[in-house]
């Protein structure tokens, strides 16, 4: 009786660790919206976007981070730097992609940019994403 007990415990944790609950829930879309973010960060693609004129590619890292090497084609505005001056040559009617060294300043940068009523800006990630797909640099 006691091994037909635990057979139907186990068979219980086995069906319920399975399934999302919870925390852990918001962690796994958490995780599957930063794919989204960088599955944007695809070369190939970005340049043709930006060459196109289809998007603004923002850089907001630091001068000497720029300085070192960015992606063709970007503008750069250091995060500290972005405010209504700075960005008064941005475009609010087409998407403005924003990147940094690996994403968490584009995430800063980007809510800082809806404040400012660019709605359409966008944390795509960080150039280290960017080269290690195949992604070259330029120094100017």
């Amino acid at each position: 009786m006691s091994s037909v007990i635990i057979a139907g415990v186990l068979i219980f944790f086995i069906i319920n660790a399975s399934q999302c609950h919870g925390d852990t829930c918001d962690s796994m879309e958490s995780d599957t919206e930063e794919y989204q973010v960088f599955s944007k960060m695809e070369p190939e693609i970005i340049n043709k976007l930006v060459s196109n004129n289809e998007i603004i590619l923002l850089d907001v890292r630091e001068d000497f981070e720029w300085d070192a090497g960015h992606i063709t084609g970007a503008k750069h505005i250091a995060l500290g730097n972005i405010d209504s001056k700075t960005t008064e040559g941005l475009s609010k009617d087409i998407p403005i992609y924003v990147y940094c060294r690996s994403g968490s300043r584009a995430e800063e940068a980007e809510l800082k940019l809806h404040t400012l009523g660019f709605n359409r800006a966008e944390n795509i990630g960080g150039i280290t994403y960017w080269q290690e797909r195949g992604g070259k640099l330029v120094i100017e």
